[in-house]
């Protein structure tokens, strides 16, 4: 089987931007839906379905912190130098001139909790860890660990205007999925209140009742 070529600076700077835009997204989603003011509609969600609500940001957090981890990885994961990895490592090795603006990154990672956390829950199974501690879903995430996972997303969106600007001589604009992303929850929260509004006005007018017995419910 022929060896797929070593890509270069630009190509594997192309999709570490599509890996950034993936993280972008998902902590924009984590961050409206559970770490700024919950609105009446979504707050709803964590009263009516408790476990559905938690698992869902489980979920959201565990998809982030992966994501993140991966960029932050060595150029190659065995010694030979054989199973290569998309990370910011393997991109200075090709361009060092962008070393200020990565290690920045790294430096967060490096120095927080997260990288023993990704390694001791999302890996793999730590045996020892799960034979000494209750088994959880959730991930053991303390408010100064997301506050940190805030400055690495900061950070990662950061290099996308200082990195592209050195490797393409464009500049790069990452706000406009912010934007799409609070439409949505937006719409999303207006749903929910609606359905809420709905419900609780069916016991008190019979043409409600009448209009959902129709859609086949009793």
């Amino acid at each position: 089987m022929t060896a797929t070529p070593e890509p270069t600076a630009q190509e594997l700077w192309g999709l570490i931007k599509k890996e950034i835009t993936g993280i972008q997204l998902v902590w924009e989603m984590v961050n409206r839906l559970y770490f700024q003011p919950l609105g009446k509609g979504w707050s709803s969600q964590g009263q009516d379905a408790p476990l559905l609500f938690g698992l869902t940001q489980t979920i959201y957090i565990e998809s982030l912190l992966i994501r993140v981890a991966r960029l932050m990885d060595r150029a190659s994961s065995d010694n030979k130098g054989q199973q290569r990895n998309l990370s910011w490592k393997r991109l200075i090795n090709l361009e060092s001139s962008i070393g200020t603006e990565v290690e920045s990154v790294r430096e967060i990672w490096e120095s927080s909790a997260l990288k023993r956390i990704r390694d001791k829950y999302l890996s793999h199974n730590d045996l020892g860890r799960l034979m000494t501690e209750e088994h959880s879903l959730n991930i053991p995430l303390k408010t100064a660990d997301i506050k940190v996972l805030r400055q690495l997303v900061e950070g990662l969106l950061e290099s996308l205007q200082t990195v592209n600007s050195k490797l393409t001589g464009a500049s790069y604009v990452h706000e406009g999925l912010s934007i799409q992303v609070q439409f949505e929850v937006n719409q999303l929260e207006n749903t929910l209140l609606g359905g809420r509004l709905f419900f609780s006005l069916l016991p008190e007018y019979e043409c409600l009742q009448q209009a959902w017995s129709e859609v086949g419910h009793d």
